[in-house]
Order: C-alpha cells, then sequence, then structure tokens
C-alpha cells in the first residue's frame, strides 16, 4: 500500500524535474560571437557601455531567468576602443563586478584558451553572483553573470557552456593560451 502511495509522488518528481532540465537550451548570437545555455530564450538590449577612459561603446546585454536565478551575456564591442582600454577592459569590468558584494573566488582563468577572470560574490541581499569576463582577439569583451540565492547550487549548465565563435561559427579554442597558442577547431 505504501508503494502504491510513493510511486505517483516520485513519477510527479520526476517529470518536474526533466522539465525543468528541458527549458534550458543552448543560444547562439551570430553577430555577437557567442553561444551559450539559456533557461528559455533571452531578451536582448541594445546600451551603451563606458570605459574608464570615457569611451562609449556599442552593446548588447542578453538575459534570462528560471526559479533558481537570473542569467546575462553582456557583450561590449571594443573594436573601435584604444588599445590601451582593449588591455584593461578585463581588469575594468572585474573591478566593476566586485562592488556588487564580497569576493568569495576570484582568480585568473582560462575558457578554451581564452584569459579571463572568474569572480564569485555574496551579495549584501544574500544573493550569489558569478561571473566570467574575458576578452576575444578580435576585440569583444564577453561578460557572463549568473544569480542564485546562496543556499542553491551554482549554475553549472550556464557557466561552462559559454563559446566565443568565429565568423562562421565555429567555436575558437586555443591551445597553450591565445596569445602563444594555436587554434584548435
Amino acid at each position: 500500500m505504501r508503494f502504491a502511495t510513493l510511486f505517483p509522488a516520485a513519477l510527479i518528481l520526476s517529470l518536474a524535474g526533466a522539465a525543468a532540465a528541458q527549458e534550458w537550451a543552448e543560444f547562439a548570437d551570430r553577430a555577437d560571437h557567442f553561444t551559450v545555455n539559456f533557461p528559455g530564450d533571452p531578451a536582448k538590449q541594445d546600451l551603451m557601455y563606458k570605459t574608464v577612459k570615457g569611451s562609449t561603446l556599442q552593446a548588447h546585454v542578453y538575459s534570462a531567468k528560471d526559479r533558481r536565478g537570473e542569467y546575462y551575456m553582456t557583450v561590449v564591442d571594443y573594436r573601435n576602443a584604444s588599445p590601451e582600454e582593449q588591455a584593461s577592459a578585463i581588469k575594468e569590468a572585474s573591478d566593476v563586478f566586485r562592488t556588487k558584494g564580497k569576493a568569495t573566488y576570484d582568480e585568473p582563468g582560462n575558457l578554451d584558451g581564452h584569459h579571463s577572470q572568474r569572480i564569485t560574490i555574496e551579495t549584501p541581499a544574500g544573493r550569489r553572483r558569478l561571473a566570467e569576463i574575458l576578452m576575444s582577439n578580435d576585440k569583444r569583451l564577453y561578460i557572463s553573470e549568473a544569480e542564485t540565492p546562496i543556499n542553491t547550487p551554482p549554475p553549472a549548465q550556464y557557466q561552462a557552456s559559454i563559446q566565443v565563435l568565429d565568423d562562421d561559427g565555429v567555436r575558437i579554442r586555443y591551445q597553450g593560451g591565445q596569445e602563444n597558442g594555436r587554434r584548435v577547431r
């Protein structure tokens, strides 16, 4: 009798888990040269991004949310910025991100051979924010952010899915880092 009661509950829970897993899908934007998993179709907003040196650059923010949190991909076009601004872009974006809370992880990263900065902060509102910030060789700054409650697991399906694409939509990966390494197809 007890098994008969538990079976429908287990079935409902497994179907709910499958439905939640199905809402995540790969999103690709060829114009901004990236792909990432989002929980559903993201909204896109155009904006102007101001650098520390005062340049105003064109940017796009893609955002989506699910029951666990909110997810953002900001792409800033640095092609018209000075070489000095391009060189300091990761540091500047990282500094801004750090103002949102207390850093619990803050280290240089490597995403497919692209140098990046990985940061996790805890906000005063009791939220966890994760960021991966990188500059591609084609002078686009990518800032991926995920915000979830502190008591939930980090959104690995988002952070681990980020890929930088070339003009043909092919993933760009480097062996040995983007400056010295060779591109792997």
